[in-house]
């Protein structure tokens, strides 16, 4: 995990503690932090801070890449809360994101590249959208969210270094299936 990352989620938790509240009062606003996808910690780690009002929420969050596409995104999204009761509600999002990735032949041997090749860091910007599902248990939460999503490199880019990113649209922050976990907290 990055400084960065680590700085943001720290400063996050401190101020959000000022926000405190019981979401089992049903108040009309509310703060979650959330760690995302925890469980791939190997590959990517990072944090997301929801702030939620009424059926609609926001949420600002980066995610740090330490896999064969290195880098780091940050995303900004919108929930649409669908159906809600207390313990589970389900949601619909739009997701806007960017950040930079450099690519490191030398992760990436088991798909054929056995240089040592090294491009970027590369400037990239996307969007998506799909469905999720949270299941709230007093403080903690839980959400899981799977949809589509699309990234775009930069066009001046050359065929052959085009050709490097072809796994970035498969893994990483490239995805074109956008699948994610989030263990959160709130307030």
């Amino acid at each position: 995990m990055s400084k960065f990352t680590l700085l943001t989620l720290i400063l996050v938790f401190s101020v959000a503690s000022v926000f405190a509240f019981d979401p089992t009062k049903q108040k009309d606003s509310h703060l979650a932090v959330f760690i995302t996808n925890p469980l791939s910690g190997a590959s990517k780690i990072g944090g997301l801070v929801e702030m939620r009002l009424r059926l609609s929420s926001f949420c600002i969050g980066a995610t740090d890449y330490i896999g064969g596409y290195t880098g780091i995104q940050y995303k900004f999204e919108y929930h649409k809360y669908l159906y809600t009761e207390r313990r589970n509600e389900y949601f619909w999002y739009l997701k806007a994101f960017g950040g930079d990735v450099t690519y490191e032949a030398d992760k990436l041997m088991l798909v054929g590249d056995g240089t040592n090749k090294i491009i970027g860091p590369l400037n990239y910007y996307g969007g998506g959208a799909g469905f999720g599902r949270r299941y709230n248990w007093k403080h903690i939460c839980l959400m899981v969210n799977a949809g589509l999503k699309y990234a775009a490199l930069p066009e001046n880019l050359s065929d052959e270094n085009r050709e490097s990113f072809r796994v970035f649209y498969a893994t990483g922050p490239g995805s074109i299936i956008d699948l994610n976990f989030r263990l959160g907290y709130q307030f």
